[in-house]
């Protein structure tokens, strides 16, 4: 039984709603079986997660006290109570949405060739959807809806003034922001899983067709096309600019999942300048992590993640925002995952106090730090080695770098760029500790060494510690 879709659904349920389906249950016209209200009671007081048998036996005993245990019996009842209760959420649903509400409601009146009815209920969902903020998919999902639900209400063949000319726009705007939608969902999952294949499809003619007319007035085609084009086309800017533009203006316009979405491509953008040396871009994606932790629109559920929480941390670092970086770490540690606060918390202070130059306090919060995470722990290991190397703790510096080669060597999961980039970093970390200081020619050639290795994400340190010898 505790496997059971009943029992997820159950375990879903906040107090509200299991106090309103008590409510449901008992109402004779959603359920008239004693039987399922008793489960539900029981269900609710003792979520079963033990032995199936065991929990069927107690569940039976509690519902038919005295009667002898009949398994096909029970299943029947957990049936009817599992509907009950999804009609129970299909209808809170409905009424949540007053559009999809209104939109039901017109049919059924058309249906029933109630033609004033329909007509009141029809305008006023079309109202509903105006007034309300979202101007995303959902939007010209629903325009569409209405405008293809009205047609039906005439008889084209008869009828001169049928809205066929406005049912077509609307599916084809819909069309447009759906496709781009799922198009750069594809990019960016194949940027991760790079075995994955997805056909395109329409997608060239539907972004040829994009660039003609009036298309892009529509936020909710616009800013998904310069999405996949700012990705697919990083030398030009341009796309990115419309993006990061449209982001500003459409906060509270789109559902905030997608949103931040929105929020992680234009990110996703950034990053590569940045390793290039873009110090514009640093700028840009701190904003972005400033406005997108600030609104909310990164958290999901209250929650932000660690790679986010130390994104943030890092973009503020580049750009010496100590006092941003340490205020954000105190005001939004309690939004990390409780069971990796302690953890992420003292990660993202000892980087704060490394680029304040405080090495003692960023030591001794590093050595603490015990978290196998392919992300932090070469993170952590590298301001270690930079300590280290700088504090001429030698022994340390050596024992470390041997460390972290061994640690990248079995890490075979490990994005091959980023793996590169510690390779890479390795092994001019070992020749600057070999380096002939007193050597003008050594040092000249260690620095093109620098400059022309790729990938890199310390060149800048390499660099400052050339010229400090």
């Amino acid at each position: 039984m505790q496997k059971s879709v009943l029992l997820e659904i159950i375990r879903s349920l906040d107090k509200k709603e299991i106090r309103e389906l008590n409510k449901w249950l008992q109402s004779p016209a959603h359920n008239q079986r004693q039987d399922v209200v008793r489960l539900f009671e029981f269900l609710v007081k003792n979520l079963p997660n033990g032995d199936e048998a065991a929990e069927k036996a107690r569940a039976w005993k509690y519902v038919f006290p005295g009667e002898t245990f009949d398994d096909a019996y029970l299943r029947q009842v957990m049936y009817f109570l599992l509907k009950a209760i999804e009609d129970y959420l299909v209808f809170v649903d409905l009424n949540k949405d007053r559009v999809q509400y209104q939109l039901s409601l017109s049919r059924i009146y058309r249906e029933r060739k109630l033609e004033k009815a329909y007509r009141q209920a029809y305008r006023t969902g079309k109202e509903n959807l105006e007034a309300q903020p979202l101007r995303d998919n959902y939007y010209f999902r629903y325009k569409f809806l209405f405008e293809q639900d009205f047609g039906q209400l005439t008889n084209v063949a008869q009828n001169a003034a049928a809205n066929l000319q406005e049912t077509s726009n609307a599916l084809e705007k819909w069309f447009l922001a759906e496709k781009l939608h799922i198009s750069y969902a594809m990019l960016a999952h194949k940027s991760v899983y790079k075995n994955v294949n997805y056909q395109e499809g329409m997608l060239h003619e539907v972004l040829t067709y994009c660039e003609k007319g009036t298309t892009l007035e529509e936020s909710a085609i616009a800013v998904y096309y310069y999405a996949y084009l700012a990705l697919t086309n990083p030398d030009k800017e341009d796309y990115f600019d419309q993006l990061e533009l449209l982001i500003g203006k459409l906060e509270g316009h789109f559902k905030m999942s997608e949103f931040r979405t929105l929020y992680v491509a234009a990110i996703n953008y950034c990053v590569p300048k940045i390793n290039q040396g873009r110090l514009d871009f640093s700028k840009r994606a701190f904003d972005l992590y400033r406005k997108g932790l600030e609104s909310g629109t990164l958290l999901e559920n209250g929650i932000v993640s660690r790679y986010t929480f130390g994104n943030a941390v890092g973009a503020a670092l580049r750009l010496r925002e100590y006092g941003w970086a340490e205020t954000f770490i105190e005001d939004f540690q309690h939004h990390l995952e409780e069971k990796e606060r302690n953890s992420i918390v003292n990660f993202n202070q000892s980087r704060v106090y490394f680029e304040k130059g405080d090495y003692t306090q960023a030591q001794q919060l590093l050595t603490q730090f015990d978290y196998d995470d392919m992300l932090f722990n070469p993170i952590a290991k590298t301001m270690l080695l930079k300590i280290y190397f700088e504090t001429d703790e030698y022994d340390a510096f050596e024992s470390l770098l041997e460390s972290l080669r061994t640690y990248l060597q079995r890490k075979e999961a490990m994005d091959a760029t980023r793996k590169a980039s510690y390779k890479n970093m390795i092994s001019l970390m070992k020749k600057l500790l070999q380096l002939n200081i007193f050597s003008r020619a050594q040092k000249e050639t260690f620095r093109e060494l620098v400059v022309k290795t790729n990938p890199l994400a310390e060149r800048d340190w390499f660099l400052r510690q050339l010229d400090r010898r």
